[in-house]
């Protein structure tokens, strides 16, 4: 129990705002992206509709006045055995009053309307939280792979000084007639390839960064961290959140399609009502209490009533079909992640063993027992060797990031844990 306080202490500690890493404020800031934005709109219209739908059980109802003038006079009020001892009539006549209805819903349409409401509000929040993580996803994705990509630039770096190097050796030695004009064009194509390759790479960061400012909405060069690679949750629950949402969408199809069905049936409803007429100086009034019945006669409903059972059969059948997807996707992830993971293993060790080639070469050249091209070489297998370190660590958290985006993860425990992996180089 003590430990299990301390970690929460420390992961509070960490991933307070106060000691948020760079990752993780590029990840607030893409909380506040508009599509998220109005992710989070399309679910408060749906819980507004979900009051209103709520709200018709409360019926409805409305105040009425109107001022008329006759070219002769008219009966005020209605017709009622009193009013023809002394029938009142007048030219300018005022009438207002109040009428009410309040629906019974004994067939169940309102229930179902709201039952449509519920689950549209599900589906809204699970989708908002959808879109939350996909942004999250997008952001994380390009952060991690600048750094990857900013890594082979060293490489490239390296490498280019290592051909340029040769190049100037193989043409001295093609002028003194030691070397066929055949290997300084393969040296040439050689930096050809180079330069083709500093080209598609420039290419590659500028839509990474491209990406990286949609999500954002600023221009932001990732800084020299390293991003850990979280755990992954092995004992995670199979409730994926493409499920949860094609599952909420079902529910409200089945819904609107039993509350279509259920408006063919007759509807009951009470109502009361109360008019004042002034006219002449009559003033009689009249209310009225009374239950009405409507049977509808409406041939194309039962064809709208066909079509969203239809609907209804289609949404079942794409739930499951997401089930399935969500299943495959969840496993090849998880592949991902721990290949990855075995990279990233195995390359840590390799990059610290060319490390310690790296400083043995150094020195020989310091000496003058090996040549800088040598030196170079060896320094461009070290780099090299840290880049596809950097792109499996990108790799891993990638697959990580896919994970939480496939679970619903909630964004703050997606950033949190993102946060307390990272540490400076």
């Amino acid at each position: 129990m003590r430990r299990q306080i301390i970690s929460v202490l420390v992961a509070i500690f960490f991933a307070s705002p106060g000691w948020s890493g760079e990752l993780a404020e590029v990840l607030r800031e893409t909380r506040n992206h508009p599509a998220v934005a109005a992710a989070a709109g399309r679910a408060d219209a749906a819980r507004e509709q979900v009051s209103a739908t709520r709200r018709r059980y409360l019926g409805s109802g409305g105040v009425m006045a109107e001022a008329a003038r006759y070219e002769d006079q008219r009966f005020v009020g209605v017709l009622s055995p009193a009013a023809f001892a002394n029938p009142p009539f007048a030219r300018d006549l005022l009438s207002y009053g109040v009428s009410y209805t309040v629906p019974i819903d004994w067939a169940g349409v309102i229930a179902a309307a709201s039952r449509a409401g519920e689950s549209n509000l599900a589906a809204a929040r699970f989708a908002e939280r959808q879109i939350t993580l996909l942004k999250l996803h997008g952001a994380t994705s390009a952060y991690v792979r600048l750094q990857a990509l900013h890594q082979q630039q060293e490489v490239l770096a390296i490498q280019r000084e290592r051909v340029r190097q040769t190049l100037e050796r193989v043409q001295i030695q093609v002028e003194a007639e030691q070397l066929s004009t055949a290997q300084l064009r393969l040296a040439q194509a050689e930096q050809a390839r180079l330069q083709s390759d500093e080209v598609r790479l420039r290419g590659e960061i500028a839509a990474e960064q491209a990406a990286l400012e949609e999500a954002t909405g600023r221009r932001l060069l990732p800084s020299e961290m390293t991003i850990g690679i979280p755990p992954w949750k092995s004992d995670s629950s199979t409730d994926f959140l493409p499920s949860a949402l094609a599952n909420a969408q079902a529910q409200a199809a089945t819904a609107q399609a039993h509350e279509l069905r259920r408006s063919l049936w007759p509807a009951l409803a009470a109502g009361a009502e109360y008019v004042q007429f002034d006219g002449n100086d009559y003033s009689p009034d009249a209310w009225s209490m009374s239950a009405r019945l409507t049977v509808p006669i409406d041939p194309s409903a039962w064809k709208r009533v066909a079509a969203a059972q239809a609907q209804a059969r289609t949404a079942a059948q794409e739930k499951q079909a997401t089930e399935r997807q969500a299943q495959r996707d969840w496993t090849a992830l998880q592949s991902a992640y721990q290949a990855a993971r075995a990279d990233v293993d195995a390359l840590e060790r390799e990059v610290e063993a060319r490390r310690e080639v790296v400083r043995v070469q150094a020195e020989l050249q310091r000496v003058g027992l090996a040549s800088l091209e040598d030196f170079l070489r060896q320094q461009r297998d070290l780099l090299e060797a840290e880049a596809r370190l950097t792109q499996a660590r990108a790799g891993a958290v990638i697959s990580w990031s896919a994970a939480q985006v496939l679970l619903g993860s909630e964004p703050e425990d997606y950033i949190a844990s993102l946060d307390i992996s990272t540490v400076k180089k």
